[in-house]
């Protein structure tokens, strides 16, 4: 899909190359607008509503699949580690490496 995407000037100060689509709303969470995915909104509104800023993300089910960013201000850590839970009888995920997100409301 994104060959078929017409470059533009026009939206250029949202981080955004191109024409919009039927696929793109223009939104805003409290942080400014954007341009958003429109698959992506549900999953950016949750995020913005538990305290977390993002800063990119493209989302295609039907092509590319996608990416989306999370600002790691002062009050966001990250953890990349590899599960071993062994406070549960459950296994099925020991092993695999998980990216763990904290953070704080209280900036």
């Amino acid at each position: 899909m994104r060959e078929n995407l017409i470059p533009t000037e026009k939206y250029k100060h949202f981080n955004h190359f191109h024409e919009l689509t039927d696929n793109h709303q223009i939104v805003d969470f409290g942080d400014g607008e954007f341009i958003a995915n429109t698959d992506a909104i549900p999953l950016l509104e949750a995020l913005s509503k538990i305290g977390l800023r993002t800063r990119t993300h493209h989302i295609d089910n039907e092509d590319e699949g996608g990416f989306f960013s999370i600002l790691v201000d002062p009050h966001v850590g990250f953890e990349i580690r590899q599960v071993n839970e062994r406070d549960s009888g459950r296994t099925k995920y020991n092993g695999m490496t998980e990216l763990l997100i904290s953070w704080s409301n209280n900036k």
